[in-house]
């Protein structure tokens, strides 16, 4: 079964069309730098399978690919509860702050709109984004930072697209609108303190967290460490920051 909204098509597995009706959305991406999205999400999908496969002429899409392990070129949703789905963005342009990224708005825009439109024609009443924001500070303490239109955070949240298109675009639609985006230190290839504290706040708000699932995406990010440092961009001090 498939759906279209404008720029990009729902694809719904095992005819689940008749059934999809979520009233919150939790948005991440998959790639992001400290992995803390990919791990939380992971966990909480758990056992749970892939209920809509999103596909846009806007997505970033390798041209090469495996099978039968193929790599799919969609975004996933996920129902994780009755009310509740999770929608992984599994690839998005890497970009240099303020350099060679003109194109970037053309390409998000019509497809995260029409995501929109496509969730509020089902039920979708919120969306939330989680993501990560590096601590300006190396003592800084991990905190998670609260934003939803209303209620202003701590300190500003500097964060990169997708992450504030999403909640931007919503809360225009008129659709509760969040960020849950947690500190992080940069230095380190995966902060523990903020995993953990993301972890706990998941968990108070009553979402099932697959402990066995959250041990073995970390190991498998653990594995492609070296990897992933050999190809990562670093600050001009040259101190190895992660960096998109």
């Amino acid at each position: 079964m498939i759906e279209q909204y404008g720029s990009v098509d729902f694809y719904f597995k095992d005819g689940n069309d008749s059934t999809f009706s979520p009233k919150k959305v939790i948005v991440y991406v998959e790639g992001e730098y400290g992995f803390i999205p990919l791990i939380i999400g992971k966990s909480l999908e758990g056992k749970n399978k892939t209920c809509v496969e999103i596909m846009s002429k806007h997505q970033s899409v390798d041209a090469f690919n495996q099978f039968p392990k193929m790599l799919t070129p969609s975004w996933n949703m996920t129902q994780i509860d009755r009310r509740t789905i999770l929608l992984s963005i599994t690839n998005w342009p890497q970009f240099s702050p303020g350099v060679g990224n003109y194109d970037m708005w053309a390409s998000a825009y019509p497809m995260i709109r029409d995501i929109l439109f496509g969730l509020k024609d089902h039920g979708c009443e919120s969306v939330a984004f989680l993501t990560c924001m590096n601590n300006q500070n190396p003592e800084d303490a991990a905190e998670i930072l609260l934003y939803d239109f209303k209620v202003e955070p701590r300190m500003d949240l500097v964060l990169s697209p997708p992450a504030w298109i999403f909640p931007y675009l919503a809360n225009c639609l008129g659709l509760k609108a969040s960020v849950v985006c947690i500190t992080q230190d940069e230095g380190q290839f995966i902060d523990t303190e903020a995993l953990k504290l993301v972890k706990e706040f998941f968990i108070a708000m009553g979402y099932n967290y697959d402990h066995e699932k959250a041990k073995n995406t970390i190991q498998t990010v653990r594995n492609m460490e070296e990897q992933l440092t050999d190809q990562r961009f670093f600050s001009d001090d040259d101190e190895g920051a992660w960096m998109v």
